[in-house]
């Protein structure tokens, strides 16, 4: 494809973003403004992408989003799982701290892991193997969860310290389990959204004494929840100051 070409493309996936994003229809003077582009070329790319369906136009010459569009989320949606909108972060994850990565669903007062990355010189054994089942409370990637669910009423009541970490997971973002799963490991986890709300945490477990940045792993972690979140079409839940 030529350089022309590709310019084109991304004009025109770029009006399609910005038709998507606007709450109303836009005119062409709106849209070709909006991304510096001339009249002429934009009207062009415009009459292309409604030939397709992606764009549709009212009698009075304003543009919103076509069918075209509806169709191709609707395909994105239904090969979308949770694990495999994890997999790629994990693996990213796992490649840059050299980590085991995971990803764990709350299944009653249980997680269940559900896919994991181990880097390649992994020299000891976690619980978080494919299939592993383990009480939720006591792990990172159950306090992620529970921080954003209702609380299983088997579970209740809480305990103060619990209900003070679990407020802290909501405020920061992410849950710690300091060698309460497994002694000398330590795991960060952040809970993962659709739109039916938390629907899972990732997480990753390493070494207590490794000399990894906390708080730069935790930022990553946050990162590929919030990936992952994007791709299964969620909302990242606010957070405050910790």
């Amino acid at each position: 494809m030529s350089e022309v070409s590709n310019r084109s493309v991304g004009r025109a996936l770029e009006i399609v973003r910005l038709v998507a994003a606007s709450s109303a229809p836009l005119g062409l003077k709106d849209i070709a403004e909006s991304l510096g582009l001339p009249r002429s070329s934009t009207l062009t790319l415009l009459r292309a992408l409604r030939d397709q369906d992606f764009i549709s136009a009212d009698d009075d010459g304003r543009y919103s989003i076509g069918l075209g569009c509806f169709e191709a989320g609707s395909a994105y949606a239904r090969s979308m799982t949770p694990v495999k909108a994890a997999e790629d972060e994990l693996r990213k994850l796992t490649a840059s701290y050299n980590v085991t990565s995971h990803f764990a669903i709350l299944e009653g007062t249980d997680v269940v892991y559900v896919a994991k990355q181990d880097p390649p010189n992994l020299g000891v054994r976690l619980a978080s193997s494919i299939g592993a089942r383990l009480p939720a409370i006591g792990t990172a990637v159950g306090k992620a969860q529970l921080a954003y669910v209702t609380i299983p009423t088997s579970l209740e009541p809480l305990s103060a310290e619990i209900i003070a970490e679990l407020e802290l997971t909501r405020a920061r973002g992410y849950a710690l389990d300091e060698g309460e799963t497994a002694f000398g490991i330590r795991c960060i986890a952040a809970a993962v959204f659709s739109e039916r709300g938390c629907i899972g945490a990732v997480g990753v477990s390493y070494l207590q004494q490794s000399d990894l940045d906390m708080t730069q792993l935790a930022a990553s972690v946050l990162g590929v929840a919030d990936a992952t979140t994007a791709r299964l079409g969620g909302r990242p839940a606010n957070r405050g100051a910790a």
